[in-house]
């Protein structure tokens, strides 16, 4: 009897060890990342991620010069204020831009201007403007387009409904995908570290609402977003982000992270780049799109752009809009003033202005009507006495302009 028992159990630990050499060859990419979130002894995309890295090239012809003197200055105290608020408040950078000129430049926790910074979800917010780029280029026909035109997986399947604003609008239709589910057999943690994260977010997200109809704020909608670019372009997304936007602004370069060597990017997470090139970006959309006399944006793309989804009026196409006002905004939830969110103090004092937004209170500020644009990297700030409000800055900045 116990020679039996024994013979079973090294059976059953010879099937276990079969079927985890199994898994782990299918995805060793994955087991690799995993192991180090459950650990805690990485983060992504700092390491975890070596080998996938893919190389967004620049064309920066120099730094921007910190101007702050004559018409459009910023009063001194303001600047003063606003950068011990973001140095006591785990930033890694604070850049303000006002009529024309570059105002105000600091780095922190001894980073400097050709840092390469993450934007965590900022990238959902760039991958919305190479969308614009492709269909202005007429590699994308509109953003009513079906998306299947180009996930063609998705033919003649109840996803064909989905369009691409639909994607923009966060409003695919899909389950949820915040679920919070860290097995390594969720579709929440594989969407992220898989190294084949295409089957998934093709695949595995079912389809449980009309698209259109109800707002989730979705890694996998912005990750889609590579996947229909690279189709349409038949480059890689690194390099149409590259040719299209970077080098049209003169902005340094950086890299993208990869689901792995030579597949898929991780739009909407992954983007590092030095801070003054992320606010070229915000530069460019306070100009509607103009840089040396060219609009690099598809006609009406900045209304589109800004028009309020119907299942969110904060969101735009990938991009949030500075009202509604709630105390705490949460990116997951429409309109949940309570529980986790980013703190808001007061409504923002600008009626136009619009940000990037990410994890980390990776923020950007944008205000057209005052071409007035603040960047702010950094590190989440939830210390008591020491939480990060995002309308601190913007209107410290935005008083001291109007109420000299």
């Amino acid at each position: 009897m116990g020679k039996t028992v024994g013979k079973i159990f090294i059976g059953l630990l010879a099937l276990v060890m079969l079927v985890g050499a199994v898994l782990y060859l299918q995805d060793p990419l994955f087991w690799k990342r995993y192991y180090l979130i459950a650990t805690g002894k990485g983060t992504l995309p700092q390491s975890g991620w070596e080998g996938s890295e893919y190389p967004v090239e620049g064309a920066a012809k120099q730094l921007f010069d910190v101007v702050n003197e004559g018409p459009g200055s910023i009063p001194s105290d303001a600047l003063a204020d606003v950068s011990e608020y973001a140095a006591e408040r785990r930033s890694t950078s604070l850049l303000i831009w006002h009529q024309g000129k570059l105002r105000f430049r600091e780095h922190y926790q001894g980073m400097d201007e050709n840092s390469l910074i993450v934007g965590k979800s900022m990238a959902k917010m760039v991958a919305s403007l190479v969308i614009s780029r492709a269909i202005k280029e007429g590699y994308i026909a509109g953003l009513d387009e079906p998306a299947s035109t180009y996930i063609t997986e998705w033919k003649n399947t109840e996803k064909a409904a989905i369009s691409i604003r639909h994607l923009l609008q966060m409003s695919a239709g899909f389950e949820r995908y915040y679920t919070l589910d860290m097995s390594p057999f969720s579709t929440f943690t594989r969407s992220y570290l898989s190294g084949y994260t295409e089957d998934v977010i093709i695949n595995d997200y079912e389809l449980v609402d009309e698209p259109g109809t109800k707002y989730d704020y979705s890694q996998v909608v912005s990750d889609l977003l590579a996947l229909i670019l690279e189709r349409a372009t038949q480059r890689p997304y690194g390099q149409y982000l590259s040719e299209s936007l970077i080098k049209p602004l003169h902005a340094q370069g950086g890299e993208v992270m990869l689901n792995r060597p030579n597949g898929l990017a991780h739009s909407g997470c992954c983007l590092l780049l030095p801070s003054e090139s992320w606010l070229r970006m915000g530069i460019l959309l306070s100009n509607g799109g103009e840089i040396d006399g060219n609009s690099l944006f598809a006609d009406n793309w900045m209304q589109e752009y800004l028009t309020p989804s119907p299942a969110n009026p904060a969101m735009g196409l990938h991009i949030w809009l500075g009202k509604p006002y709630l105390p705490k905004r949460a990116w997951t939830e429409v309109g949940k003033p309570k529980g986790f969110g980013v703190i808001h103090s007061e409504p923002y004092l600008a009626d136009d202005l619009f940000l990037f937004d990410g994890s980390g209170n990776q923020v950007m500020y944008i205000v057209p009507s005052m071409d007035l644009v603040i960047l702010r990297t950094g590190g989440f700030s939830w210390a008591p006495g020491k939480e990060w409000d995002n309308s601190y800055i913007p209107n410290t900045i935005i008083r001291s302009i109007v109420e000299p």
